[in-house]
């Protein structure tokens, strides 16, 4: 049977043809159909571990050094040396470096794609699926042909299917048709065959539910859905570049240029003294993969990869690592009340019919509440119903199954309604049903709503309709309360900097009793408000409001904008459909894990797992930790990069020998600008981290260290050169000169590497707090001890240090970390 078929079908026909029912499939089926279809999900092509590997020596500066390894092999025969190994030790050395620089980079790639790979699994949709009679939350790549779900607004359609039952259904099919207009559902069978976009009784994968709800028997997964067939060219997730790793990429390019023009001056230098070609173009091409930061973005990509995952841990998904960067800045919390700020645990603490209320309205209220209900006992739907449903079960009161729902709830109608044989049941925000009612006294009820709505309970009203008239039937009163977190979260947040707005959709006076149970600060206004106040009037009273009720989508979109006309950087939370174009338009859109709709989580860039506003103030804690991090190894790295450039062009200029070998400079830069520069990217946040103001978006990463850095080149260039001239004018041997100056200029940089560490003094975090940093440079300097007193100090031209040329190393490189340290002390930046 072809997809076109199954729209020309009857429901009957087509649940026979996949052997199921309306109860779903069995569940000894399962296993085999899974087995014959395989998971829902597209077809991607893995990306081949060894291209990974090779496409490290894809840089210029890379095949440069090729080059001169391919010269290194070369020159004994060109020179006429003979076949000799010690004639081929450079040759061995550089090789042994390119893939070991290789390897990193490699690592750090696929460290980087195993995290997307990750954030891919944990925000893969779920569905509904009724299986064996019973609904069930599922992965949607494990549905097959023949499984029933259900569907509700702000649905991801997983699958292509045949709808059984539609309730105000309607769907936006722009994904596959280009039209964005919401497309009516029915499930009557077509009279001829008609385009995907006139298939009213089917829905696609990768469609969208914008209204109403529906179940489908599912006819297609994966790449044989609609979609699938278009998207089977689509094979691979590629890593969105961040805006800072747009902005390292472009550093180093400039730093790229700076270095080259400077080992052109060190080429004219050395052939101006008459030194071999060879030699002069062996160390320029050194400096310059020593010097320029080619790694800068990938170590920022790692950097954002580790704090993905440690944002997991807490709770947070990251769903765009561009949003890591803003969490850093960001002013204001704009979060919703239900299931953020509170529990979501909705439990009825009062029942109300008006005096005078006929025989039987008491359990007529709680008849309405639990038949004018989409959820279902234990624990499948909204809260707030499934809260209503455990009330009329506890008195017990019978639930009575609804013939159509008449009037799916949406956050602009607020309410809802439902037919029952030849009456009609309303639920909603109780100023809506007393405008629906003919027979209400209006003020009485309004007045019981405020008095319920001061203890902080949220308060729905209740309704039934009869022979064309409406009567109002009582309120209910629910207690949700905070969270127990939520209060310290929100004094964290203000002496960060940042302040929280709350807004609900519940009405003004429940929401001031919850905000100052959390302590939000602030005027208290309504959706109403805010539509009778001009986009100026609003972009001048919103720095004074902290809490807006009753509000609709729309509202949260203007309130959006206010706050960003006026120079904030807002993190904006939302669950529903159309909370999408709010998520979307704030620099950070926050949805709900738990109770969010898919729509919400796609166009959010973090995902909460656990519903909670506390976990979004950890979210903004770790971004503000990952910016730092980031800008601690920057700075490392640029900062150890450039002494030797300096060295060396001195020591040509004053025809020297030359400081450092080739193999040297390689050295310095493998065992600096790896191991310590990831190690700074684990760690842990300061302590004043969240006292701190936010940082302004548009402030460099290297905001007030440009002093520093020229500081650091020149202190690092001037102890490696005095100690340079010093040992060769004491008569030592040229490669025991070259063994000290070595050592001390590592051991400088592996000192430096801690100092960075903070703007603070050490002694106020502990020299010992970051264990990977004291494994990292660690394992640098027993490298470095290696390569001197091992037969590989043959390899590298070295020789063991004497005590006093440990004493010369050591004695240095404390000294520029005790100069760094006391900079610590001055309070202005350079």
């Amino acid at each position: 049977m072809t997809l076109h078929s199954y729209s020309l079908s009857t429901v009957e026909e087509v649940l026979e043809q996949f052997h199921t029912s309306l109860n779903g499939l069995r569940g000894e089926d399962i296993a085999r159909l899974q087995e014959k279809y395989g998971p829902n999900e597209l077809p991607r092509k893995k990306r081949s571990l060894a291209l990974l590997f090779l496409r490290q020596f894809q840089n210029v500066l890379v095949y440069i050094l090729l080059g001169a390894l391919a010269l290194s092999v070369a020159m004994p025969f060109l020179e006429g040396d003979g076949v000799q190994a010690k004639n081929f030790l450079d040759a061995f050395a550089i090789l042994a470096i390119l893939l070991l620089n290789a390897l990193l980079g490699f690592v750090q790639e696929f460290k980087a794609e195993s995290a997307i790979e990750m954030l891919e699994q944990l925000t893969a949709p779920r569905v509904r699926v009724r299986r064996d009679g019973v609904e069930r939350i599922l992965p949607s790549k494990e549905l097959v042909p023949g499984d029933i779900v259900l569907l509700e607004a702000g649905d991801r359609i997983a699958a292509d299917g045949r709808l059984v039952v539609v309730s105000h259904l309607r769907t936006n099919e722009s994904s596959l048709t280009g039209e964005s207009n919401l497309e009516g559902k029915e499930t009557r069978v077509l009279r001829k065959q008609h385009p995907v976009g006139d298939q009213y009784n089917m829905v696609f994968a990768g469609t969208l539910v914008g209204s109403g709800s529906g179940e489908y028997v599912v006819t297609a997964t994966g790449a044989h859905t609609e979609i699938g067939k278009i998207a089977k060219l689509v094979s691979e997730t590629e890593i969105p570049e961040t805006p800072l790793q747009t902005r390292m990429k472009k550093l180093g390019g400039v730093l790229g240029i700076v270095v080259l023009a400077l080992c052109s001056v060190v080429m004219i230098l050395g052939w101006w003294h008459d030194r071999t070609f060879f030699e002069v173009l062996l160390i320029a091409v050194s400096l310059a993969v020593s010097a320029v930061p080619e790694g800068l973005p990938a170590v920022v990509t790692v950097c954002f990869a580790m704090g993905v995952k440690r944002m997991v841990k807490k709770n947070a998904i990251v769903r765009k690592l561009d949003s890591l960067e803003t969490l850093g800045s960001v002013t204001v919390i704009c979060s919703d009340k239900t299931g953020t700020i509170t529990e979501n645990r909705m439990r009825v603490k009062e029942a109300w019919v008006p005096q005078g209320a006929k025989k039987g309205d008491d359990t007529l209220l709680l008849q309405i509440a639990a038949s004018c209900n989409r959820a279902k006992l234990p624990d499948f739907g909204d809260p707030t119903e499934l809260g209503l449903l455990e009330y009329a079960e506890e008195k017990g009161v019978k639930r009575l199954g609804f013939d159509e729902e008449e009037v799916p709830f949406s956050s602009e109608k607020k309410y809802m309604q439902t037919r029952h044989g030849n009456v009609s049941f309303l639920k909603g925000a109780p100023e809506k049903i007393v405008e629906l009612c003919d027979q209400v006294s209006r003020e009485d009820v309004l007045q019981e709503e405020v008095q319920l709505a001061r203890s902080g309970l949220r308060v729905l009203g209740f309704a039934i309709t009869q022979r064309g008239k409406t009567r109002f039937v009582g309120l209910i009163g629910m207690e949700d309360p905070p969270r127990s977190s939520v209060r310290a979260a929100i004094r964290e947040a203000r002496q960060a900097g940042i302040r929280s707005i709350m807004i609900t959709g519940d009405n003004m006076e429940t929401a001031r009793a919850i905000a100052a149970q959390v302590g939000i600060e602030g005027d208290v206004i309504s959706g109403h408000d805010v539509d009778a106040m001009t986009p100026k009037r609003l972009r001048e009273r919103v720095g004074e409001i902290g809490v807006y009720a009753r509000v609709s989508p729309v509202h949260k979109l203007k309130i959006l904008r206010a706050l960003q006309e006026n120079g904030e950087i807002v993190a904006m939370s939302g669950d529903g459909v159309n909370d999408a174009p709010a998520l979307k338009g704030a620099h950070v859109g926050i949805s709900m894990g738990k109770m969010g709709t898919q729509v919400a989580r796609e166009a959010s860039s973090v995902v909460l797992a656990d519903d909670h506003f506390s976990t979004m103030v950890s979210a903004v804690r770790e971004g503000r930790r990952i910016y730092d991090n980031i800008r601690k190894f920057v700075l490392f790295l640029l900062r150890a990069n450039f002494d030797e450039i300096l060295l060396i062009t001195t020591t040509l200029a004053l025809d020297l020998p030359l400081p450092y070998l080739p193999i040297h400079i390689l050295w310095i830069n493998l065992m600096t600008d790896s191991f310590p520069a990831l190690a700074l990217g684990m760690e842990e946040a300061e302590p004043d981290i969240m006292q701190r103001k936010p940082r302004p978006t548009g402030e460099s990463i290297l905001a007030g260290e440009w002093g520093k850095l020229v500081f650091a080149a020149l202190l690092a260039y001037g102890l490696t050169f005095g100690l340079f001239v010093s040992l060769l004018h004491m008569g030592k041997p040229l490669e025991e000169v070259r063994s000290v100056t070595l050592m001390m200029a590592i051991m400088f940089e592996l000192l430096l590497a801690h100092t960075v560490r903070s703007r603070k003094p050490l002694a106020t975090i502990g020299f010992f707090s970051n264990r990977w940093l004291l494994w990292a440079t660690g394992v640098s300097f027993a490298l470095q001890f290696l390569i001197v007193y091992t037969p590989l100090n043959m390899l590298f031209h070295l020789v063991p240090l004497t005590l006093f040329d440990w004493v010369l190393a050591i004695g240095l490189a404390v000294a520029g970390f005790i100069v760094f340290e006391s900079m610590k002390f001055i309070p202005a930046r350079i």
